[in-house]
């Protein structure tokens, strides 16, 4: 989404860019189309006058030829002069045509008819002449050209000439002088439109560099509120995350304290064991979600989807909770609804984390009434819908928006009455993308919310197989397990533990004993490499982080030699 300032600088942008870029297109347009007429128009007026000099020159040759013909046709008595004068004439009607055809109008209005009308006398007077001579009569024809009517005519006769050709020598210099000053007025615009034009361009730049700073400014002001912001975030949930680890800590040392103490009740024993237990759980549940929030961040976190009976892990998960929920007065009810398939494909374990994070908050924001699981199939498509509906303060849409968000909470008021991480929903979230679906919130405040999780159910053809029950999460033993119960399930089985911890040591290998174990210590990664290449055994627990070699790479190593 662009900020406002981002949208005011495009604004402000817009109208210079539309300028310059108008400006450059006329001032292109004007320069072709100026520069085309203003070339032509220059070559045709100055061809027009070379034309006009040079026609105006023949006419004044040719007119000679002819005259002189006349007078030399009388002198000789010799009839060829005839013949010349006659082939100069068509000559000299082309130039007076040519002439006349530069400006018609100026042509006959500066000629004049008295000029025509001597014209056609001079014309006259020539062809009786010729006649004259061909008669014989030499002499008078050599009188009549020699006479005062014969010159009167040749003067009007020149100087009508004489007008026109100075007419038409300034009609033809004056257009010359239109085409030079058209093409100085261009030069001129076109001066104009570059200088509008680099104006423009300017202006776009500095609005652009303007815009610019002024954009880098903003985004600045936006980085340093995100990062004020993330290191709010940051604190608050550094103090959240102290007091998640603090308190249940707390409670851990003191009960140990209150066991250790020879004059402790023997009848109060049990319930902090109980404590013990139950802040343990808690505290590990806070750790194991930093660390899935931070292998999603790298991309680390992946899902193994297998066969997962939605009945017995959410019986298995009820159970676990009802206790919590009871602890603060409520009610925690199972329903299940419709025709449910047997299995469905997911990860017990992601799965029953993710409902032990919907359960729970809904218990920690409801102070009175109940919360409800109901596990039912969707209307449409194959899937299956696991609900979490509580009676608690619910929220308002804008919490709602930030519910996902990591490491917060909806708001500072439910952060001090709720507590926690605000880690477990954005797990949640995240896993149940994971696993093929996604969760919704439904939630009106002092009614209430419903957190609905719905995942991928298999097509009613593959309901057939085997019900399946969800494993316990590794590292989260509970009363009641296999373990717990004292049996023999794992009698005859050779067992390898690879933990350098050494309470780890005792309560893994007691757990395990009690079950029937035989079970082989070592206290880093390179022991255990070389305990499993010296013996078989039947089972190999490998602690991630050992001094000497993790557990990664000697699981690597054992792998690379086929030992295991």
């Amino acid at each position: 989404m662009d900020s406002p300032t981002a949208s005011g600088s495009r604004r402000g942008i817009a109208l210079p860019l539309a300028v310059a870029v108008f400006a450059t297109l006329l001032l292109a347009l004007c320069t072709v189309l100026a520069t085309r007429v203003s070339i032509t128009r220059l070559l045709e007026c100055g061809a027009r006058q070379r034309d006009v000099e040079r026609w105006t020159a023949d006419v004044a040759r040719l007119d000679e030829v002819l005259t002189m013909s006349a007078n030399m046709a009388a002198a000789t008595g010799d009839m060829r002069w005839r013949q010349r004068y006659d082939q100069h004439v068509p000559a000299l009607d082309e130039a007076i045509a040519a002439l006349r055809a530069v400006s018609p109008t100026l042509f006959d209005r500066e000629l004049g008819a008295d000029t025509d009308a001597a014209n056609q006398r001079l014309i006259a007077m020539e062809t009786k002449a010729f006649e004259l001579v061909a008669a014989g009569s030499a002499a008078a024809a050599k009188a009549l050209l020699d006479g005062a009517e014969y010159a009167a005519d040749k003067q009007i006769y020149a100087h009508g000439n004489h007008r026109v050709q100075a007419a038409l020598a300034g009609f033809t210099s004056h257009e010359h002088e239109v085409a030079r000053r058209f093409s100085t007025s261009s030069l001129i615009a076109t001066l104009v439109l570059t200088i509008v034009a680099g104006a423009a361009w300017w202006s776009l730049a500095t609005r652009v560099r303007e815009a610019k700073v002024s954009s880098e400014l903003a985004l600045a002001r936006l980085q340093s509120a995100a990062a004020e912001e993330a290191s709010r975030q940051k604190s608050r949930f550094v103090a959240a995350i102290s007091h998640e680890l603090r308190t249940p800590l707390t409670a851990i040392l003191g009960y140990t304290e209150l066991l250790s103490d020879p004059g402790y009740p023997e009848t109060a024993r049990a319930d902090a064991l109980a404590a013990i237990l139950r802040n343990g759980r808690h505290q590990l549940q806070v750790v194991n979600d930093l660390l899935d929030v931070a292998k999603l961040a790298a991309g680390q976190l992946t899902v193994v989807v297998g066969p997962v009976d939605p009945v017995a892990l959410v019986d298995e998960v009820a159970a676990w909770m009802r206790v919590r929920a009871a602890d603060q007065g409520l009610e925690l009810q199972v329903e299940y609804g419709g025709e449910l398939p047997r299995t469905i494909p997911s990860e017990a374990l992601r799965l029953r984390q993710i409902l032990v994070n919907l359960i729970g908050n809904a218990i920690k924001f409801t102070e009175r009434g109940r919360i409800r699981v109901i596990v039912r199939k969707a209307a449409a498509a194959p899937r299956v819908e696991f609900v979490v509906a509580d009676d608690g303060i619910g929220m308002t849409p804008a919490q709602v928006e930030r519910l996902f968000a990591d490491f917060s909470q909806v708001d500072e008021d439910l952060a001090r009455r709720g507590a926690g991480t605000g880690l477990g929903l954005a797990l949640s979230q995240r896993l149940a993308v994971l696993l093929g679906g996604g969760i919704e919130v439904h939630s009106e405040p002092g009614r209430g919310s419903q957190f609905v999780l719905s995942l991928p159910a298999p097509e009613p053809a593959t309901n057939s197989e085997p019900s399946v029950s969800a494993a316990v999460r590794p590292g989260e033993p509970t009363i009641g397990s296999a373990a717990g119960h004292g049996d023999e399930r794992l009698r005859g089985r050779r067992i390898l533990l690879a933990e350098d911890g050494r309470d780890n040591q005792r309560l893994v290998t007691w757990l395990l004993e009690r079950a029937g174990a035989e079970v082989v210590v070592v206290g880093d990664g390179r022991q255990a490499v070389a305990a499993a290449l010296s013996s078989p055994f039947d089972l190999v627990l490998m602690d991630m982080q050992m001094p000497e070699l993790d557990g990664y790479g000697a699981t690597m190593e054992l792998r690379a030699r086929a030992a295991v």
